[in-house]
């Protein structure tokens, strides 16, 4: 080490957020997350000689709008986790993305398709009514699907979706589906369980806003339509079960689309909001819902539902990313503070030099590197053992 003072840096780091609610206040937090050039700063200051810095970090966004995300001990998810052995039926894969196809799957399986004749709310009640040989159109489905994968602790909505119909709703082809945050990918990707169905592009799961993009770019004619799960996924085009349009590809039911602001609905789905993307393509138009019924606006409109953003980070934000701040660097040690918006987040992980994982006490870290190569690997954990991506530090010291 070098024997010259050493110069303390301000402490300036924030505490982890365990809280399933986000908002405005949460979006904009300086300082910056380390670079090779800042770590290089920082590790000097504690006194070292460096002789290269990197910092490995996936990218990390936080809305300026409020979503509720569920609790992973709500008693609804509780319940589906044990009545319906859910860690069993997503067991036989081998990582995270496969066991939310298999999920993916399983919902497809156990509810018939067809109008619903029966009042219920919730996966449980859909499930039980389904055992029984009732029927449910696509929003059942999602609902499903996104409560399920809340009680396996992945972070899951409902989302509404739509073509660019006609004048007043015509050829309206509004459909529910669902979203999942993939740790494995880094990003939400896009679900609809009534066609066991997902897309991709070039073997890459996209999310309903990356859909909607291939559309607006060339109708989608490079996304894959994956039915089932591997390995016995197939491509399929069409593959929405109940598609009959000729003159476009089924990426066009992405035009449109909001997302449910509470992972669970509350009861009467009082005080639920639609967060509501838009950008050039359709701030100027106006969504219709069901043509034929007097071509009314979307229900989001009648009844002040839209939350409406051309902010894209305010509908796809990023979850379990650990997101580190240098907060201080004296005598040998580099002191980082720890943040992430991970609802149900039980512990930070950190592992050193290629090591094995250890939790963390709190949202600080005390790096003590010695010579030679230093590798610090960062990540959340949350309820049900789900892990966040990886984020790296390293710093190969004199």
């Amino acid at each position: 080490m070098d024997a010259r003072p050493k110069v303390a840096w301000a402490v300036v780091f924030l505490f982890g957020l365990s809280s399933g609610a986000f908002g405005a206040e949460q979006a904009d937090r300086p300082p910056a997350p380390p670079t090779a050039e800042s770590l290089t700063r920082a590790a000097t200051a504690a006194g070292f000689r460096v002789r290269k810095a990197a910092a490995d970090l996936p990218a990390a966004a936080r809305s300026k709008l409020v979503f509720q995300a569920a609790n992973y001990d709500d008693p609804l998810l509780a319940h589906l986790r044990q009545e319906y052995r859910l860690e069993e039926v997503v067991a036989g894969a081998e990582d995270e993305w496969g066991k939310q196809l298999l999920l993916k799957e399983w919902v497809h399986d156990r509810i018939p398709g067809g109008t619903p004749k029966v009042n219920v709310r919730h996966a449980a009640e859909i499930l039980e009514q389904a055992a029984k040989g009732e029927t449910f159109w696509c929003t059942y489905y999602a609902i499903t699907y996104t409560e399920c994968a809340l009680a396996l602790g992945w972070q899951a909505r409902k989302i509404g979706v739509d073509r660019n119909h006609g004048p007043e709703g015509a050829g309206s082809t509004h459909h529910g589906v669902s979203e999942v945050w993939s740790n494995r990918f880094r990003k939400w990707i896009l679900i609809d369980p009534q066609s066991n169905l997902h897309f991709e592009k070039d073997g890459v799961p996209l999310s309903a806003w990356e859909i909607r993009a291939e559309w607006l770019r060339n109708g989608g004619q490079k996304v894959d339509h994956v039915v089932g799960v591997p390995p016995r996924a197939e491509k399929r085009n069409p593959a929405i079960v109940w598609w009959k349009r000729a003159d476009e590809d089924e990426t066009a039911c992405y035009f449109w689309l909001y997302v449910s602001d509470h992972a669970l609905a509350p009861e009467g789905d009082r005080g639920v909001k639609f967060l509501f993307p838009q950008d050039d393509a359709n701030k100027d138009l106006v969504w219709y819902q069901n043509a034929g019924e007097n071509g009314e606006k979307h229900r989001g409109y009648r009844h002040d539902l839209f939350v409406p953003t051309q902010r894209i980070e305010d509908v796809y934000w990023t979850v379990g990313i650990v997101e580190p701040r240098i907060a201080s660097a004296t005598d040998g040690t580099i002191r980082l503070g720890l943040d992430s918006y991970c609802p149900n987040r039980t512990a930070y992980e950190i592992a050193r030099d290629d090591g094995t994982w250890e939790a963390i006490s709190g949202a600080s870290f005390e790096w003590q590197p010695k010579s030679g190569v230093n590798v610090l690997k960062l990540r959340t954990v949350s309820a049900g053992g789900v892990t966040g991506p990886v984020a790296t530090l390293r710093l190969e010291i004199e």
